[in-house]
């Protein structure tokens, strides 16, 4: 699932290259200085654990790992190091539907609510037309990962998810243009059982994972074996790469649920190039397969994207893949980003190659740049600097944002107060689509807490006027600006605030007072 938007987002943002770091010499065996290549990078972008797969005419022909599963263990990852693989379980649920539509039991273009009836968004047209197509293809009138704060980290089942999408409002037309969106994968998910009596979860297990071989993949983090060969998530806490727990994510998981090792990733790899094709096995119909590759919603491309892939001339999204092509050669590829884990695989039919990495931290690009550094390799490109070029452009965007937090500090009214005391602002507030936040007062100071994430709670500090910071207890959360407006008669009314204003969820929850 791409989470992050700093980091998954779809277009890496990319300048113009920076002179000197552009190419590398081609090399005649591709696989020639990569692991010095991948160790030094690795150093760069100070990461601790890195897996990597290849698979070229349908043989692994490199797969191994690199660094620690978590800093401050002798542990090291190796080719069957598990990793949370996010929205590469998106391809997965468009392969688990295609084999029900190939069993006749569902068709592509079926309405949603022909098999379930309670399904309801908000606009009725829209709920009506929705087929399962449209549900796997990022078109459903949403920017991209609004909503998304309902399901993460949230003790919200998929049933509380999928019956409240009903309070969340489309920002554009349906099916006019590209928005990636998780919760429509969870509905898709939410068919299988609907379908065959069977969970989504077991489904995969048994019709996919089990028969790729893909034996050591897991559904959900409360599957991951305890102790064993499993990568620690990552992310920066005052400026040092810190372990931290799994996110349990069973609420979306056909939408970001799976964990996998480059091995196995490798065997979804080669079950991919074969075009559905298992050992002479014919595990599901090429014809599916190719379904899923056919692009049905294409996204805008900018000028730095274009910049960054000059000989890519579009960029578009099937079903569970992206695709684009690059120097002739058509490309699927998926990333995946969940908290403190980055993912990214991507292959080319044409060539038989496929790539896959699998990292275990945070605020770093190498896991999205080292694919392209193979694929430039087997294709006997002159080799950009992949790594390099993306350090670049993080490093830019680092400077965009120190300078854009300085603007806020010299924005700020230090002088002012709050309008009320601050008891008057605790009370419970309600939002239709996500539910309760209840602020309370004590210590000189008041809290904020998110009632469908009880574990983590957001202690309020005077920024200026009626604007509140919390620096929340969860680090991933980072900090909010929590605003409340006053009603006519003075009294606090609502409170409105974003989730971290560079992470997952773009919307701004607006919250009114309910006592």
């Amino acid at each position: 699932m791409s989470m992050i938007r700093k980091l998954t987002t779809l277009a890496v943002i990319v300048s113009f290259l920076p002179a000197g770091i552009t190419t590398i010499h081609a090399q005649d065996n591709p696989l020639e200085g990569l692991d010095t290549y991948i160790e030094q990078a690795m150093e760069d972008w100070q990461l601790p654990g890195l897996a990597i797969a290849i698979v070229k005419d349908d043989e692994v022909v490199y797969a191994r790992g690199f660094g620690v599963r978590e800093l401050g263990r002798p542990e090291q990852v190796d080719e069957r190091t598990l990793f949370a693989v996010a929205s590469h379980t998106k391809a997965f649920t468009g392969i688990a539907l295609g084999m029900l539509v190939q069993e006749g039991k569902l068709s592509w273009d079926d309405r949603v609510v022909d098999h379930m009836p309670e399904f309801q968004l908000y606009d009725p047209i829209t709920t009506r037309e929705m087929t399962v197509r449209d549900l796997l293809v990022h078109h459903q009138g949403y920017r991209t990962w609004s909503g998304d704060f309902l399901w993460w980290a949230s003790n919200f089942s998929r049933e509380d998810v999928l019956d409240r999408l009903r309070h969340l409002k489309p920002d554009y037309s349906f099916r006019s243009r590209y928005g990636y969106n998780n919760m429509m994968f969870v509905v898709a998910g939410e068919l299988i059982p609907i379908l065959t009596g069977t969970s989504w979860d077991d489904f995969v297990t048994t019709r996919i994972l089990k028969p790729l071989g893909m034996t050591h993949t897991t559904t959900s983090v409360r599957s991951l074996p305890t102790p064993g060969n499993v990568a620690m998530p990552h992310i920066k806490v005052q400026g040092r790469m810190t372990p931290i727990p799994y996110r349990n994510v069973d609420n979306s998981g056909p939408a970001g649920g799976l964990n996998s090792s480059a091995s196995d990733m490798a065997q979804w790899l080669r079950f991919q190039l074969a075009f559905g094709n298992w050992n002479g096995a014919q595990l599901v119909d090429s014809a599916i397969v190719r379904e899923t590759r056919t692009p049905q919603t294409l996204v805008r491309t900018g000028q730095s994207f274009q910049r960054l892939f000059p000989t890519t001339h579009f960029l578009a999204y099937g079903l569970g893949w992206f695709m684009q092509d690059y120097h002739g050669y058509l490309v699927l590829r998926h990333s995946g980003g969940m908290d403190g884990m980055l993912s990214y695989s991507l292959f080319l039919p044409e060539a038989g190659l496929g790539v896959t990495v699998l990292t275990n931290a945070q605020d770093q690009r190498l896991y999205s740049s080292l694919p392209w550094v193979v694929v430039d390799r087997f294709l006997g490109l002159a080799e950009k600097d992949w790594s390099a070029i993306y350090m670049a452009n993080a490093r830019a965007d680092d400077r965009r944002d120190a300078e854009a937090r300085k603007q806020r500090e010299k924005n700020r009214a230090k002088r002012s107060k709050p309008t009320l005391p601050l008891k008057a602002y605790a009370g419970t507030y309600q939002n239709d689509f996500y539910g309760t936040a209840t602020v309370t007062q004590g210590l000189g100071r008041l809290v904020l807490q998110m009632n469908a994430h009880p574990e983590v709670v957001g202690p309020l500090e005077h920024w200026h006027y009626d604007t509140f910071v919390s620096k929340w207890s969860d680090p991933m959360w980072g900090e909010s600006f929590i605003t409340f407006t006053l009603d006519s008669d003075g009294d606090a009314a609502k409170l409105s605030l974003k989730i971290r204003e560079d992470f997952i969820d773009p919307l701004e929850y607006t919250f009114q007072r309910v006592k």
